[in-house]
């Protein structure tokens, strides 16, 4: 029963609860909060250094899983530019928009369909490119309600 109003148990805890907008009893969303807050604390004493994942497990004894979770979410977004976070797959910090994914765009394209798809599309062009050259063109003509393609001769490009 996922739907808003219907009776869920809390993700963390357990409990049942009404399900408003959050996944999570309001306990642990308070209690989420005070870490938010801690790590907030502890992010912006540092002035002028950021401060790596590793650093906030260590100092304020929290699971890395739950810190991850949390920018993820976005709960963190204000003190991101102070954040170190490194991509999984190579270790490179990362700069910019990706941070809340943990991957860097390098792979990203490398690993995900859409980076197949680019390099799809780059041979596609190639391809095309490629006919063009040869001033051979693929038109598509329609006749009623017929499309009928075929390949013609261009000599005036």
């Amino acid at each position: 029963m996922n739907q808003q109003g219907g009776l869920i148990n809390c993700k963390k805890c357990g409990s049942l609860f009404i399900k408003g907008s959050r996944d999570i009893c309001d306990n642990c969303f308070k209690a989420e909060l005070e870490v938010v807050e801690k790590i907030k604390a502890f992010i912006n004493k540092k002035e002028g250094q950021k401060t790596t994942i590793e650093e906030i497990v260590a100092e304020l004894d929290i699971n890395k899983n739950e810190l991850e979770e949390l920018i993820e979410k976005g709960r963190l977004f204000s003190v991101m530019p102070k954040l170190i976070i490194k991509c999984r797959f190579c270790g490179i910090e990362i700069e910019g928009d990706q941070k809340s994914s943990f991957v860097c765009t390098k792979c990203l394209n490398k690993f995900s369909p859409k980076g197949d798809l680019a390099r799809i599309n780059a041979l596609k062009e190639e391809q095309y490119q490629k006919e063009v050259s040869e001033k051979k063109v693929r038109r598509t003509f329609t006749q009623g309600s017929k499309s009928r393609c075929g390949f013609i001769q261009n000599y005036d490009f």
